[in-house]
């Protein structure tokens, strides 16, 4: 769940930065992690494999998206089906509500169970690093997040 928290915190920086005109109201979009990033290194490979989880913002309420339909063998550790590149088509996922997204335009941050929590970003040409800034909360892992806008269709499905 805390892993899902902290890409809540990367959709809310990284949305400001990668809107087109119409979706200044709305921060809608699709981000997923960069599959071969680590806590503090950026992904060797500019972030064209990506993670199988990732968030979906829908007129300003954040899902969580999990790719069901990815049988790429080239995935970190061997995990097949636990990544996709980022310009795979076709794909399916299982999407379930997190909850309403709130930002501004100068800062983003998040407050869970007492603690508010400040992150930072960096633009990359491929991707974003997004990693937590001033005092830890208990719950904020220190890790940098990498990501990638994901502008490719899903297709919704149904958990079975």
């Amino acid at each position: 769940m805390l892993k899902f928290i902290a890409l809540i915190i990367a959709v809310v920086l990284v949305a400001p930065n990668l809107l087109q005109a119409d979706d200044t109201k709305t921060f809608d979009g699709t981000w997923f992690r960069c599959e071969f990033a680590h806590s503090q290194i950026p992904p060797d490979d500019n972030c064209r494999m990506l993670d199988d989880d990732g968030f979906q913002v829908i007129k300003g309420v954040v899902h969580h998206v999990k790719i069901t339909n990815s049988n790429e063998t080239n995935c970190r550790h061997n995990r097949v089906g636990n990544c996709f590149l980022k310009n795979h088509p076709g794909l399916e996922a299982e999407r379930s509500e997190i909850g309403p997204l709130s930002l501004s335009e100068t800062e983003a941050a998040l407050t869970w169970l007492g603690c508010t929590q400040k992150y930072g970003i960096t633009k990359h040409p491929n991707y974003m690093d997004i990693a937590p800034v001033g005092e830890l909360c208990w719950w904020t892992p220190d890790k940098h997040y990498f990501i990638a806008r994901f502008k490719g269709a899903l297709k919704i499905v149904e958990p079975e």
